[in-house]
């Protein structure tokens, strides 16, 4: 994956900025959600959705990923047995 460019500004802070695209944002959603269940993302058996959602509340605009990992296991390389 490419690096993310950040830029850096030092007064009596240091503030660090980053924008991220879509896409990004979808790759590292998903990768960390497999990462936690112990998938490896690039499997051809693994399939990561993600989808954002936004809800309207009376104090503003919710946002929200849903990120679903379907794991083939038909399509999983099989391990022999000996």
């Amino acid at each position: 994956m490419s690096e993310i460019k950040i830029s850096t500004s030092r007064t009596n802070t240091t503030t660090h900025r980053a924008v991220v695209d879509q896409d990004k944002i979808y790759r590292l959603l998903s990768e960390e959600i497999c990462r936690q269940i112990g998938v490896d993302t690039d499997a051809e058996h693994v399939v990561a959705h993600v989808r954002l959602n936004n809800r309207s509340m009376s104090y503003g605009t919710l946002v929200e990923a849903i990120v679903e990992v379907t794991i083939h296991h038909d399509a999983e390389p099989q391990t022999t047995e000996q």
